[in-house]
């Protein structure tokens, strides 16, 4: 699951460009804060996103066991 989440991730930041121009969510955000900033926060998801995955992939983030 994290290596998918990790790649989803990684996906949408070599395509930050069609997620601004295609999305409501990256319209918005263009719109709202320009197209700089905006790139930025989608690159910030991103990454976030990737470390995310990372960690839960490698075993340091542990999802909830019963």
């Amino acid at each position: 699951m994290g290596v998918g989440i990790a790649a989803i991730c990684f996906a949408g930041l070599t395509r930050y460009r069609w997620l601004l121009a295609n999305t409501r969510k990256g319209q918005t955000l263009v719109n709202r804060y320009g197209e700089t900033v905006a790139r930025y926060v989608v690159w910030l998801l991103c990454l976030l996103g990737m470390t995310f995955g990372s960690l839960l992939a490698s075993g340091v983030v542990r999802p909830i066991a019963w």
